[in-house]
């Protein structure tokens, strides 16, 4: 069963596209919504670009003047128009916002059995995103295989009540690095968005209960505060988590969506230089309020024309996340440059430092490339290399993706 419902998505994913050659598909549901190509919001899927991560930043609404009035073209009839102001005002989308993405890995470890694994992990996600009326975003998905569990749930309402700040609420990543986990054209998660230290629970991307206040000083700056639940939704642990997150972007397109003006006859680099800087921390408490801890994180990113240098790092201290009663730094590094060649190809290169007091100096370095051989279906190999006190880790992994 499994075998023929992967088929059945390979099958669509292949076909659909090639059916009409005007059509693409980005995150579908906001592809199909808006009318538009996956590489207006994406370099490789499910990488962004700069209007992109506008885009979500804005709650998923289109960047630029929002319309408060319903739609309506003078060829419809009395009827027709009706239904389309009934429509609008009920605040449903006119088209359902779901949409699947399915994935397959290969993998090659020699220290592994088997070693070359042809049924690696299979992975299928169904997701909902979109707005309503321009006022509310939101975002639902849940994980079929290989987790059988929710991802991230939340609504973001759109400066409510003419506030100057919009409010998201439910279950989410808080807003700390400039990236999201997803943001990448590699496979594998940048290794910050996992690490863990003792028993602490707590990873930057792990999804909480929260509410957050965030949005756009300007249309350069963007800041966000939140409070959680912490990372254990079942503690007895009646405090909360805090965090906070502020960027800036220097050149470029803005927060907003708008893009510079170029001038084409006397251009210069600083026209086509986007430097984006942030920084977060956070602040949490658990094990019953024994182990109280932080995190505190320093990021920038580069990119000139097709070229993309992010850099990453990253403190922290828990006053007893192993019930030792010592105290343990840890400390992440991370290097990674990307170039997109031509519409569809990426080459990458990554390295990762990773250092935990009593667990040793962790190094990572991980090549990859990704091939959009249409923009919803992408094919991409990263080879992994990673040296622990323990062991050396040499593995490479395949993936096809494909998301309709």
């Amino acid at each position: 069963m499994k075998a023929q419902i992967i088929l059945i998505l390979l099958t669509a994913g292949l076909i659909i596209p090639c059916l009409s050659a005007t059509s693409a598909w980005a995150i579908p549901a906001f592809a199909r919504q808006y009318k538009t190509e996956c590489k207006t919001c994406h370099t490789v899927f499910p990488e962004r670009n700069e209007f992109g991560d506008a885009f979500e930043k804005n709650g998923f609404i289109w960047p630029g003047k929002v319309h408060t009035t319903p739609p309506t073209k003078a060829t419809l009839s009395p009827a027709e128009r009706q239904k389309a102001e009934a429509m609008y005002n009920s605040g449903l989308p006119e088209q359902l916002p779901v949409s699947l993405l399915a994935q397959h890995d290969v993998t090659y470890n020699s220290d592994a059995q088997p070693n070359f694994d042809l049924d690696a992990e299979t992975e299928l996600e169904i997701f909902a995103a979109g707005n309503f009326r321009n006022q509310v975003g939101f975002w639902a998905e849940y994980n079929f295989e290989p987790d059988k569990t929710t991802g991230e749930i939340y609504l973001q309402l759109q400066q409510p009540y003419n506030l100057p700040f919009n409010v998201k609420l439910g279950e989410f990543q808080p807003k700390l690095s400039i990236w999201k986990a997803n943001d990448r054209p590699s496979l594998s998660k940048f290794g910050y968005n996992g690490m863990k230290v003792g028993n602490n629970d707590f990873t930057i991307a792990g999804e909480q209960g929260a509410v957050e206040l965030n949005g756009v000083l300007g249309s350069r700056l963007f800041v966000a505060a939140g409070v959680t639940n912490g990372p254990d939704p079942k503690s007895a642990n009646n405090g909360k988590d805090y965090y906070g997150h502020i960027s800036v972007r220097i050149g470029g397109t803005d927060f907003l969506g708008k893009e510079p003006e170029v001038d084409l006859d006397h251009d210069s680099v600083w026209d086509y230089l986007t430097l984006t800087i942030g920084s977060f921390g956070y602040f949490g408490s658990n094990a019953d309020g024994v182990n109280d801890f932080y995190r505190a994180g320093l990021e920038s990113e580069t990119l000139y024309k097709r070229l993309r240098v992010r850099v990453s790092g990253i403190y922290g201290r828990d006053d007893d996340p192993s019930g030792t009663g010592a105290n343990v730094d840890s400390r992440f590094a991370l290097a990674q440059v990307e170039y997109l060649i031509g519409s569809g190809l990426m080459p990458s290169m990554r390295f990762e430092f990773q250092d935990i007091d009593e667990e040793g100096i962790t190094r990572r370095y991980i090549p990859g490339i990704s091939y959009a051989l249409l923009q919803n279906v992408r094919f991409a190999v990263e080879y992994l290399h990673e040296t622990t006190p323990d062991e050396t880790i040499r593995e490479t992994t395949g993936r096809v993706t494909l998301v309709f």
